[in-house]
């Protein structure tokens, strides 16, 4: 579910803010609406608006405190601040209330690999890769969601890890070309 959540894809964007727009509507009669409440998240985070999606999530822990996804969802938008220590605190508490947490495992890894705990971080990744979690799969999928954000400094990053991981991709290695070449020319617009 949180894969699906972070994942998740919006048109374009007049879609996103009359969508978000109806959401907040919505939300004025029903301020406690989880359906709507998660859906605002998403959006909001789609927009790259990371300390708005987290205020939303962290509401939405306090009205589900059982539902692990919404703690996942938590500690990657407090991922994407960098605010690790945050992350890695509800990474485990999803783990705790969620069954296959193969996903989290990895964005856990993640998070103790950015606070230099390498030893934490590979043992998160080998709890990943034996709940069958796709390691190469799941960075380019993070790269390709960054780079439909337009967050190309991430997607290149994501794409980077994807091709250490199995160098004998040569359309990620094309791809990480590309990105490297719209960065440029973004930083030379400027």
């Amino acid at each position: 579910m949180i894969r699906t959540e972070i994942f998740k894809k919006y048109n374009n964007n007049e879609d996103l803010n009359r969508k978000e727009a109806e959401i907040r509507v919505a939300l004025l009669m029903d301020p406690e609406n989880l359906t709507y409440l998660k859906e605002l998240g998403a959006l909001v985070y789609y927009k790259r608006n990371c300390k708005n999606a987290k205020v939303i999530y962290k509401k939405l822990t306090e009205l589900e405190p059982k539902n692990g996804d919404n703690f996942a969802f938590l500690g990657f938008l407090n991922y994407e601040l960098e605010q690790y220590d945050e992350a890695i605190k509800n990474f485990h508490k999803a783990i705790s209330l969620i069954e296959d947490s193969s996903f989290i495992y990895f964005l856990l890894g993640n998070a103790y690999s950015r606070t230099g705990k390498i030893i934490d971080a590979i043992r998160c990744y080998d709890l990943a890769i034996f709940k069958n979690l796709d390691l190469y799969s799941a960075h380019v999928d993070f790269a390709r969601k960054y780079e439909d954000m337009g967050r190309f400094e991430k997607a290149l990053q994501e794409y980077t890890t994807a091709y250490e991981i199995d160098p004998r991709d040569q359309k990620i290695k094309q791809k990480i070309t590309e990105i490297k070449e719209k960065i440029n020319n973004d930083c030379n617009l400027v």
